[in-house]
């Protein structure tokens, strides 16, 4: 095989409990339609075992309101595929942790985007998600988990990142993922970072991965970077989005996309599982051509002209096509700051 699947999100299902104002997917109270059967799903299980995987992300919508995940996450797990969750923490119970002991995932992540109630669940659109995620972080935590925390940052809360820290290291929480919310599915464009504020973000992330490298491991998505001064610390040995390269994404219905956080039409939809194998779609030279066929001269606005630009790819794919008409031109970049505010 010309390309390796390393991870794979996998929405398990769009049904939600909680209303995210910055959600990508519109996820609402509904699933999507035609989900895939159980048994659907175990045989998509095993192609992604075929294929070589080796990391799965169970994620939706809320991963947990799907009742056969513990048949998949034990199926994956027996495969010797790793298997982690991101979930918002509402519908975490006793239960669900005592069937994560016995699946063993190697993460256990929850999304914290606030560092109180007001914050938070103002952004979450539901009261009482703040205290039930960390209760969920704090149980994990215990438990002997690899426990994570997902923030997506915005202009409502990148004021309370110091004291999320704070919350996270209070509650033994072992990883951090921070990532910046695009202007697609609800998430009003006016609450986007503008580039001072992007900059300041990965400053932060920059200086706490170092200050904390020994407690937590503070991580930026892959909308966070590239090259110039930070870039020694950020996404270092970024080589361009990984979609269709050596991610995928699985939705709930079979429909597979090299990324799921890029909404923006059948271009970017590779097939269903229901009417081509998973592996056939992943080994057809016709699929993720967007990215598969990248060409220097595809990129577009501050990445057309740049040094690092067939190596950078113009950074995050979904980054990039929400805020421009491009996929290969995300108009956030630490480089291009640093350039023209004179840091480099």
């Amino acid at each position: 095989m010309l390309y390796k699947i390393y991870m794979c999100v996998w929405e398990l299902t769009l049904k939600c409990n909680i209303h995210c104002l910055h959600c990508g997917s519109s996820a609402n109270s509904k699933a999507r339609k035609n989900e895939l059967t159980t048994e659907e799903a175990l045989s998509v299980v095993e192609q992604l075992a075929t294929l070589g995987c080796e990391n799965v992300v169970l994620s939706g919508g809320e991963p947990f309101l799907r009742e056969d995940w513990p048949a998949l996450a034990i199926r994956m797990s027996d495969l010797g595929i790793n298997v982690s969750f991101i979930s918002n923490g509402y519908a975490f119970n006793d239960d669900i942790l005592d069937v994560l002991k016995i699946i063993k995932p190697v993460g256990a992540g929850f999304s914290l985007d606030g560092c109180c109630k007001e914050t938070h669940d103002f952004i979450r659109g539901k009261k009482g998600v703040f205290d039930r995620c960390v209760n969920a972080l704090n149980k994990c935590s215990k438990a002997g988990f690899y426990t994570s925390a997902v923030t997506t940052v915005h202009k409502k809360n990148l004021p309370e990142m110091e004291k999320i820290l704070e919350i996270l290291l209070e509650n033994g929480v072992r990883a951090w993922q921070i990532q910046v919310a695009a202007p697609q599915g609800r998430m009003p464009r006016e609450f986007a970072l503008n580039e001072d504020e992007f900059y300041s973000l990965a400053k932060f992330i920059a200086e706490k991965k170092v200050a904390y490298r020994n407690i937590i491991d503070i991580c930026e998505a892959d909308c966070i970077g590239y090259f110039g001064t930070l870039g020694k610390v950020l996404n270092t040995g970024w080589h361009g989005c990984p979609a269709g390269m050596r991610a995928i994404g699985i939705e709930s219905d079979g429909t597979i996309k090299g990324c799921l956080s890029i909404h923006h039409g059948k271009k970017y939809e590779e097939g269903n599982i229901r009417e081509r194998s998973l592996i056939d779609i992943w080994n057809d030279e016709n699929s993720f051509k967007y990215n598969r066929r990248f060409n220097p001269k595809n990129l577009k606005g501050i990445c057309k002209d740049c040094k690092y630009g067939s190596i950078c790819r113009g950074g995050c794919s979904e980054q990039a096509k929400s805020f421009t008409d491009s996929e290969f031109g995300s108009p956030f970049c630490v480089y291009n700051y640093e350039k023209t505010h004179g840091i480099i």
